[in-house]
């Protein structure tokens, strides 16, 4: 399996875009919206105002369809752990995920290499989640960061890499670079892949990278994310994550989906200590469905 997806543009003739899709083996949405994306832009040879580059991230789980191998690869993009895979040889590397993260972060510093504009890059990290409901959009604390969120008609979440370490939006933040999450739907829904580029496309389009002589090619894809997504507040804060380990027996209750509201002492799921209560009142997001993962949920209000 080939890292690079594909890529588009020339570098330093605008905004450069590094956009990470299968950091989770078993979310192989983006990949799909990205190869669509790439043959409709080359097949028209669309006018792109900036470089777009795409790479695959966990190839090991992405080839047998699992959230990771042996530890979940956007939860160690911290400095000290960066640090300590520099510094050891490749063959000493003993987890899939410590050998995929090495290759990927000599990929990414080649094509950081490229872009003489530093002030002008951005990364987008592609995601899906166990459950099913609305998209959304997860901000770094880079002051751009928001402003390139709010370019997709889908909700934005503040105050996650808080509560998250050692995610690619860290990563990209400690380097100055703002960056954006973007979770499109469920795992499997096969609405998620149109979701996934729809919301790329409108990014593109709102940062002007796409000349908007080609806006009339996607208006209809964009307006049907945007009712997908409607109703629900455009921003919300983090109130409360519920971090889980693997011995912890967690299973969440059957019947949620993100943006669902939830009342302050509802029973959302069950672990070996037994019932778990929501803490505050608010919205749930990604309540975990699955059997890999050490977020079991978190709860967000609506920002004032």
């Amino acid at each position: 399996m080939k890292r690079l997806i594909g890529e588009y543009g020339e570098y330093n003739s605008g905004t450069l875009f590094i956009v990470l899709a299968g950091i989770h083996g078993n979310e192989k949405a983006g990949i799909f919206a990205l190869e669509k994306i790439f043959e409709y832009f080359a097949l028209n040879k669309l006018q792109f105002n900036g470089k777009l580059v795409a790479l695959k991230c966990n190839l090991t789980a992405l080839e047998v369809n699992q959230r990771f191998i042996h530890k979940d690869l956007n939860r160690q993009w911290y400095d000290s752990k960066i640090k300590k895979l520099s510094a050891l040889p490749f063959g000493m590397l003993n987890t899939a995920e410590d050998r995929e993260q090495v290759q990927l972060l000599d990929y990414i510093q080649h094509i950081l290499a490229q872009q003489e504009d530093k002030e002008n890059i951005v990364m987008v990290d592609l995601h899906t989640t166990s459950a099913a409901g609305a998209c959304m959009t997860i901000t770094n604390n880079q002051p751009k960061s928001v402003d390139f969120a709010r370019m997709l008609p889908v909700p934005v979440i503040s105050g996650m890499t808080k509560v998250l370490q050692g995610t690619t939006l860290e990563y990209f933040e400690n380097m100055g670079i703002p960056g954006i999450a973007y979770e499109a739907g469920q795992h499997d829904d096969i609405e998620s892949i149109e979701r996934m580029k729809y919301g790329l496309i409108s990014l593109f389009l709102n940062a002007g990278i796409l000349d908007e002589k080609h806006s009339n090619f996607f208006t209809e894809g964009i307006e049907r994310l945007r009712k997908y997504n409607e109703g629900l507040p455009y921003v919300v804060n983090v109130l409360y994550h519920h971090a889980i380990s693997d011995d912890d027996n967690f299973v969440m209750k059957a019947g949620y989906s993100n943006f669902s509201k939830v009342s302050k002492g509802e029973h959302l799921a069950d672990d070996k200590n037994g019932a778990i209560l929501a803490p505050n009142t608010g919205m749930i997001l990604m309540p975990l469905y699955q059997k890999k993962g050490n977020d079991g949920f978190f709860i967000v209000e609506k920002a004032s």
